[in-house]
């Protein structure tokens, strides 16, 4: 779907404001930060034919890298700073700068934990929160092609009545009744894949994976990082097969950070545990990536006799793996990905902030925030090279430490 490329700064500012509390202030911030992000993002726009030159502007010997908007975490709620339920100022600022004609942004990704309950808040509660999010992220104005996996707060497992959860297909009807952009899925699941295509005729494949599934509520997926056989099965044989060709690379969205808990910080892994091991999903990308057969199994840690079964041939497939894009750590991030083989072939995951500022997560580097200001708002900007194997990042908002930064993938 293409952007209406009518849409200007200011009017878009209206549109997605229009109903806050501080419109004017709101609006201040928000051209100051467009202003500010687009000059970084204007330096790593394009790619550049000239051996060792990036060029700014767009001409013969320049092409068009592929954008990202990257959100996470946005905790929508009723008391939630800058993201509550009924006006989410800041979810409205990143979905206004992705729908930006002069940002070219191709992609809008949201890596989990769309709402913020309490102990006390009932089903309807966390729905009406989720649907707020829903409604938002994919506006009648919200053009870019839109993508999600959800987190671990988005069942609302935090109560401990199992009545107030919402189920697979509570999210399902949810988040899945307004989409702009065609998904690949299995009916009734909440992973599914898209292919959206680069400027130079190249297509970027977005695998969801969903780290709530899991058959019945046998684990708390606020705490546990699920995974069931039909998923991985799915993962295997149709999600990095399925019409792949040579031209494709491929993102994974996966909210939790694929690495082991840590309590004392040394990892992203801040809370929780992946049920099946960490390694699982990137033992099965490491297969894709060097086109070889892998075979396993993966006990979880609480029942053993659950197993997960991997038996994966990769050796005639084609495309190429880029990254992961996450969150849950409330921060932003980049970091390699180990698996049972050790950390070669290089896999990166890249981790968005929350958007909300009194949830900023400091024990990883301190990003200055504050409530209604100008550094309130927070998310990355990627451009990636699928030419030079590399993604450029830049900010949107707080996090003016490096503006603007790459890291190689191959």
């Amino acid at each position: 779907m293409k952007r209406n490329n009518g849409y200007m700064l200011l009017f878009l500012v209206l549109v997605f404001l229009q109903y806050s509390c501080n419109r004017d202030k709101s609006r201040e911030y928000f051209v100051q930060n467009t202003t500010e992000t687009l000059a970084y993002l204007n330096e790593i726009m394009y790619g550049s034919n000239n051996e060792g030159e990036i060029s700014a502007l767009k001409g013969s010997q320049s092409y068009e890298r592929f954008k990202i908007v990257h959100i996470s975490d946005v905790h929508l709620s009723s008391f939630t700073a800058d993201n509550m339920y009924d006006n989410p100022t800041n979810l409205k600022q990143a979905v206004a700068f992705a729908n930006l004609s002069e940002s070219k942004i191709n992609a809008l990704v949201a890596s989990g934990d769309f709402i913020n309950t309490t102990e006390e808040d009932d089903k309807q509660t966390a729905a009406q929160y989720l649907n707020a999010f829903a409604a938002t992220f994919f506006s009648f104005q919200n053009a870019v092609p839109s993508f999600f996996c959800i987190g671990n707060h988005d069942t609302n497992m935090l109560s401990d009545r199992p009545s107030n959860y919402l189920d697979k297909q509570d999210l399902h009807s949810i988040l899945f009744a307004h989409l702009n952009y065609n998904y690949h899925q299995q009916p009734g699941e909440n992973y599914y894949y898209a292919d959206v295509p680069e400027a130079n005729g190249n297509i970027i494949r977005f695998i969801a994976l969903d780290n709530t599934d899991q058959e019945g509520i046998e684990y708390n997926s606020l705490h546990v990082s699920c995974i069931t056989q039909k998923q991985v099965d799915w993962l295997v044989n149709v999600a990095l097969k399925e019409n792949m060709t040579e031209k494709h690379s491929v993102i994974v969205l996966n909210h939790y950070p694929l690495q082991p808990y840590s309590k004392d910080g040394s990892t992203y892994m801040c809370a929780g545990v992946h049920q099946y091991k960490e390694t699982l999903v990137p033992s099965i990308i490491n297969a894709f990536i060097q086109k070889k057969k892998m075979n396993g199994i993966y006990h979880t840690a609480v029942s053993p006799s659950n197993t997960i079964i991997v038996d994966a041939d990769f050796e005639n497939s084609k495309g190429n793996f880029i990254c992961y894009l996450g969150g849950h750590a409330h921060t932003p991030a980049h970091f390699e990905v180990a698996h049972e083989e050790g950390t070669r072939p290089k896999q990166i995951m890249l981790l968005a902030n929350t958007l909300s500022p009194d949830l900023q997560n400091d024990n990883f580097g301190y990003v200055a925030r504050d409530k209604n200001d100008i550094n309130s708002n927070s998310f990355s900007i990627y451009a990636i090279d699928t030419s030079e194997k590399k993604i450029y990042i830049t900010y949107f908002g707080a996090h003016k430490g490096a503006s603007v930064e790459s890291i190689s993938y191959k």
